[in-house]
């Protein structure tokens, strides 16, 4: 795997959505190397901060050098990386952890609970230029928070609202029943309670394990597998760690009963 360390230029600044910013990034080593659901450690220059943050690739463009990075603003790190503009450079690791597998064939379904949505743009890009059927299942607490539809060019789009103001009214996860297709490789990010109900869904609907990746939210420290912050419980006994055996794996590689919910930022 091909890491790269160094400054990337800001080009681009926007808020595709309500509470969240997307900055758009030149770095061309960087935009070449990265994978669907890969992340990129950044660094941060805000009073009393010291760990860089994790964030996924939105996307990624090798022609063009670019990536895109959308996260909301939760705290002093976050914060500071929202008001950068264009012209500012940002120091980045990566990429790191490990991607989607996108090459199996067959009908492909999204489940993208709040800011989990992230990291598809890029997923569904891939997946759609595969050949493969997509359908993308967005949900957010309130329609300002969906990030529009047409980010996902090529695929079918439901969304689930919360309070009703757009879509479904209630949990993305209830949309599943009538997003099935034959035998479809279901891709998931959110907080851990929307993807323990997604596990426990697709169980009633005869949906196996083994056919359905998750990207993981953890709060990750170092992002190489030095500080064991991001530990997850495995079936049987014994952990893994997001930064490296994720952040996406199959769901049948986690104990859903032993995992807990963590911060999200």
């Amino acid at each position: 795997m091909s890491v790269a360390i160094g400054l990337a230029v800001v080009v681009e600044r926007s808020t595709p959505m309500r509470g969240a910013v997307e900055l758009v990034v030149h770095h061309p080593p960087a935009a070449a190397a990265v994978k669907p659901g890969q992340f990129f450690q950044l660094a941060v220059a805000a009073p009393q901060t010291i760990l860089r943050r994790p964030y996924s690739a939105a996307w990624a463009d090798p022609q063009s050098g670019r990536i895109g990075f959308i996260f909301n603003v939760v705290g002093a790190g976050s914060g500071w990386l929202a008001v950068r503009h264009e012209g500012h450079e940002l120091d980045l690791l990566g990429p790191l952890g490990r991607g989607f597998d996108l090459d199996r064939t067959g009908p492909a379904i999204i489940v993208a609970g709040g800011l989990g949505v992230a990291v598809f743009p890029g997923v569904v890009r891939a997946l759609v230029g595969r050949g493969r059927h997509v359908t993308v299942l967005l949900g957010a607490r309130t329609s300002a928070q969906l990030l529009p539809a047409d980010r996902f060019p090529g695929a079918e789009v439901m969304t689930a609202t919360d309070d009703g103001s757009a879509g479904y009214h209630g949990s993305v996860v209830d949309l599943l029943a009538s997003a099935r297709g034959e035998g479809p490789e279901i891709f998931s990010c959110g907080p851990t309670s929307m993807l323990q109900a997604l596990v426990e869904r697709t169980r009633r609907l005869e949906v196996p394990l083994r056919s359905i990746q998750v990207s993981l939210e953890s709060p990750m420290g170092c992002g190489v597998g030095t500080c064991l912050g991001c530990a997850i419980p495995r079936p049987g006994s014994g952990y893994l760690l997001t930064c490296l055996d994720g952040p996406c794996l199959a769901a049948d590689r986690i104990n859903w009963d032993r995992i807990t919910d963590t911060f999200h930022g």
